[in-house]
């Protein structure tokens, strides 16, 4: 039983939502069997931690004195689990104003009730002002917009002076879904190797959305066509800029401001590991709005990525005393099962950062290696330990350990170029000559010139070093 379905799905639920599960299967609305109602009520107390359930111990629990029927069990726990997933629906109903009024205009439209119908289309007409208007709403607003279409064409000869309007807000629903997915899709892409979509469907939205007024009309729109147009012309520095405009106010809604921003933060990263260090200001400041404003906190958790990424970029701009303050504040954000890897791992970068090698390296160790970047981020710092206690040797063994790692993964995209860059510019440190003034300045060209390379100012610093 621990392995079902139903199991799971009743563990997960709040003390709360079990008690109003239970209200919602006395109903007799929503379920008229007594056995469904005795099967949870024996459940219930069971579902936070104690010896596991048996479906025999639960059989007689609900049937007393009768001999277990394992397809009888199994009907019974069917029953339950249909009369929870409707618990669920009505639940996201509820919490669900728009999509409420749209079933309710629906209804009266079914029912061919006009004055009932005009009271609810005016109620959601207001409501949809009140509203933040992010991509579900839009689908919402279309959705409703349809209704009162379709009721006009049940009444009026006019209807179809309706549908101007309802196809402007079908537009809007559909370039917003479209334009926000091919950002996704474009990040995600950045990291993962994966199909990419067919550019031409893209490429015609862009362009037929260059100079139209919707953009003028909805922000949202607006700024997932700019991120589009940073990704599409990288070096033209206005549009992520006017894509960083368009995430301010704080007017647009919050999910879709989170998913803006994190957009932007990973335009700023991509820049960055291409080599173009302007964006770490940028990218610092981002961090700081989204911290403040809770944009990276999701229930109140932090990812394990942005907390690096966070903690990485104050370092790179020798924050040393906002990071320590940072990492003391958020740790108990991080998801618990990340959280002692990703601090011990944060905290060995700020204190190679401050001089303080064997801390650093006995921190590092301690880091279980899961996410794949993490572990070769790890390996580097590593790797500019050995070499500024100039532990050649150990160093040379190291770098040709960290090579034959980078050749048996795959999926690193475009991650893995910087990495190569990076040993192969570290060797050529170990075999330059620090008396030959004229091979050095050819070393520190070549180092400038690389491309990507995120070491790149500590390549040079060793180089000064000299």
């Amino acid at each position: 039983m621990n392995k079902s379905i139903l199991f799971h799905a009743l563990s997960i639920l709040s003390a709360t939502q079990r008690s109003r599960l239970e209200k919602f299967l006395h109903s007799p609305y929503h379920n008229q069997r007594e056995d469904v109602v005795r099967l949870f009520e024996y459940l219930a107390p069971r579902m936070d931690g104690g010896p596991g359930l048996s479906k025999e111990q639960a059989f007689q629990a609900v049937y007393p004195g009768r001999p277990y029927d394992d397809q009888q069990m199994r009907y019974l726990m069917s029953f339950l689990l249909k009369c929870l997933e409707q618990f669920l629906i009505s639940e996201q109903l509820q919490a669900d104003e728009l999509a409420k009024h749209t079933l309710l205009l629906a209804a009266y439209r079914g029912l061919r009730l006009p004055k009932g119908f005009q009271k609810a289309s005016r109620r959601v007409e207001a409501l949809l002002k009140a509203t933040q208007e992010g991509e579900m709403g839009l689908h919402a607003a279309f959705a409703i917009e349809r209704e009162r279409y379709l009721f006009q064409a049940g009444q009026k000869r006019d209807a179809p002076s309706f549908l101007p309007q309802l196809n402007q807000v079908l537009d809007e629903s559909y370039f917003l879904s479209r334009l926000k997915q091919s950002s996704l899709l474009s990040a995600h892409q950045a990291v993962f190797r994966g199909e990419s979509e067919d550019p031409r469907l893209l490429r015609f939205l862009l362009a037929y959305l260059d100079g139209s007024a919707i953009l003028e009309r909805n922000p949202l729109i607006r700024a997932y066509y700019c991120y589009l147009k940073t990704i599409e012309m990288p070096g033209e520095v206005k549009y992520y800029q006017l894509l960083k405009e368009c995430i301010q106010p704080a007017a647009l809604p919050v999910e879709e401001r989170r998913t803006l921003f994190l957009l932007a933060i990973n335009y700023g990263i991509r820049q960055f590991n291409s080599g173009d260090e302007s964006y770490l200001p940028e990218l610092f400041e981002l961090y700081r709005t989204g911290l403040s404003e809770g944009l990276l906190l999701t229930g109140e958790r932090i990812s394990r990525f942005a907390f690096k990424n966070i903690a990485a970029i104050g370092l790179r701009l020798r924050q040393f005393d906002w990071v320590e303050q940072f990492i003391e504040q958020y740790q108990a954000n991080l998801p618990p099962r990340y959280r002692a890897t990703y601090v011990h791992y944060c905290l060995s970068k700020l204190r190679y950062e401050q001089g303080q090698y064997a801390e650093a390296m006995q921190r590092l160790q301690q880091v279980e290696y899961e996410d794949i970047f993490l572990n070769i981020d790890a390996k580097v710092t590593l790797m500019k330990i050995y070499y500024e206690l100039r532990e050649l040797e150990v160093l040379d063994n190291f770098l040709a350990s960290l090579e034959r790692f980078l050749r048996r993964k795959k999926e690193l995209g475009y991650h893995r170029q910087n990495y190569h860059n990076i040993i192969f510019f570290t060797r050529k440190l170990l075999e330059s000559n620090p008396f030959a003034r004229e091979e050095q300045e050819q070393l520190r060209q070549a180092i400038e010139k690389a491309d990507p390379l995120t070491e790149r100012a500590w390549l040079l610093e060793q180089l000064e070093n000299f």
